[in-house]
C-alpha cells in the first residue's frame, strides 16, 4: 500500500509558473512539504518510493500522457488509489477550457481518488462554476497577485483555508483520510 497523499496535476492550459505559485499557496495552508515530481520519473518506482510525510505532491508536466514506462501517471495514481486535486485557468474570455472537464471525465474513467478542481487566475464567477457541473474546490488569484501585496493576507487566508477545508472533507468522503 502506498501512503496517500494529494496529487497537485495541472489541465493543458495551465502555465508551469501558475502552477507552482497554486501549489505553493496551497501547501501554505495544508502543511507539511511541497514534493515536486515530474512526469517523465517513472510512476510505478516513484509512487513505491513516495515519502509517508504530511504534504503534497506536484506532479509537473502532462499526466495523462503515456509515457516510456508504459502507463500514464493518470492511471498509475488511479491504480495506487492517490487522491487528485485539478488546478486549471480559465481562457482569456473567462470561460472553463474544456480540458477541466476532459480531465474530471478521464478521472471517472480510471477510477482516480478525484478531490476536485481549483481555479488559479481569471474572476471567480459563482453563477458558472454551480452551473459546469465541476467539482470547484474554489479559486485562486493569478500568479502576480499570489506574489504581489495587491491580494492581501485576509483574502488569501480565506480563498486558501476554504480550499483546504474543502480537500479535507472530500478526503474523508473518499476514505482515505
Amino acid at each position: 500500500m502506498v501512503f496517500p497523499i494529494p496529487f497537485l496535476i495541472a489541465t493543458a492550459e495551465l502555465p508551469p509558473s501558475s502552477m507552482l505559485a497554486g501549489a505553493k499557496a496551497i501547501s501554505s495552508g495544508w502543511g507539511g512539504s511541497l514534493i515536486q515530481l515530474s512526469c517523465t520519473d517513472d510512476p510505478i518506482k516513484t509512487l513505491k518510493e513516495l515519502p509517508q510525510v504530511e504534504g503534497l505532491a506536484q506532479l509537473n508536466g502532462d499526466a495523462a500522457m503515456k509515457n516510456s514506462f508504459g502507463d500514464s501517471w493518470m492511471e498509475s495514481l488511479g491504480f495506487w488509489r492517490q487522491p487528485v486535486l485539478l488546478m486549471t485557468c480559465p481562457t482569456l474570455s473567462g470561460d472553463i477550457p474544456g480540458s477541466a472537464s476532459a480531465h474530471v471525465a478521464l478521472c471517472s474513467v480510471l477510477s482516480i481518488s478525484l478531490i476536485g478542481i481549483v481555479q488559479v487566475g481569471g474572476e471567480w464567477d459563482v453563477a458558472s462554476r454551480r452551473s459546469d457541473g465541476l467539482p470547484w474546490c474554489g479559486w485562486l488569484p493569478d500568479r502576480t497577485s499570489l506574489q504581489s501585496q495587491e491580494f492581501d493576507d485576509l483574502n488569501s487566508d480565506i480563498n486558501i483555508s476554504g480550499i483546504i477545508n474543502i480537500m479535507r472533507k472530500r478526503i474523508l468522503f473518499l476514505g482515505l483520510g
